[in-house]
């Protein structure tokens, strides 16, 4: 999970902003020479979280002693399932499609499913760290994860209602996905005690 927050946050740091809600323009893609690198480790980093979910929930124990714990990872690793074919086809086929497009025409990714999910299980795992303290993190931090978790979902809010002056908020997600993966990072120390 660590690795999976670092490689999504550093993909969605050089990643251009979206514009025009969930369609990718053709003139950004063709104008965005690492889109296929960024989307491949967008996409690197998504798989580690599904594998990180499945994880958290085989391993069982405190991590979802509580049924909205297992939510929590169930919802991030089939999520992230659904939303690893979004970077994937952005990656390869959007971008090789991107200068055919004519300049009045967006391209459309497919799987968007996969980010409400895995919201859903990313805002309840804060939630629950808030609640609970499942793995003893810090109060502060617990409710930083759980507000850049409540901001992350403002972009997708934005895309889906045309109020893309919440699209920006997608910056919300770098920090998100970097508590995750300090989240899973504790969790790995201690599992080692």
């Amino acid at each position: 999970m660590a690795l999976a927050g670092v490689l999504v946050a550093v993909g969605l740091a050089l990643h251009p902003l979206p514009s025009r809600g969930l369609f990718e323009q053709a003139s950004v893609l063709a104008s965005t020479p690492l889109w296929g690198p960024i989307h491949v480790a967008i996409a690197m980093g998504f798989v580690l979280c599904v594998l990180g979910g499945l994880l958290m929930l085989a391993a069982g124990g405190t991590l979802i002693r509580h049924w909205l714990n297992a939510f929590a990872w169930g919802a991030i690793a089939v999520g992230m399932i659904f939303f690893t074919g979004v970077a994937l086809i952005n990656g390869f086929v959007m971008h090789a499609l991107a200068p055919m497009a004519s300049a009045g025409d967006a391209l459309v990714g497919f799987g968007w499913l996969g980010n409400p999910l895995f919201l859903a299980g990313l805002t309840t795992l804060a939630f629950m760290e808030v609640r609970t303290h499942t793995i003893g993190m810090s109060r502060e931090l617990a409710w930083f994860g759980l507000a850049v978790a409540l901001l992350s979902w403002l972009r997708g809010i934005g895309s889906a209602t045309s109020l893309y002056f919440l699209e920006p908020f997608i910056l919300a997600n770098i920090p998100a996905f970097l508590w995750l993966g300090w989240y899973g990072w504790r969790i790995a120390r201690l599992a080692r005690r």
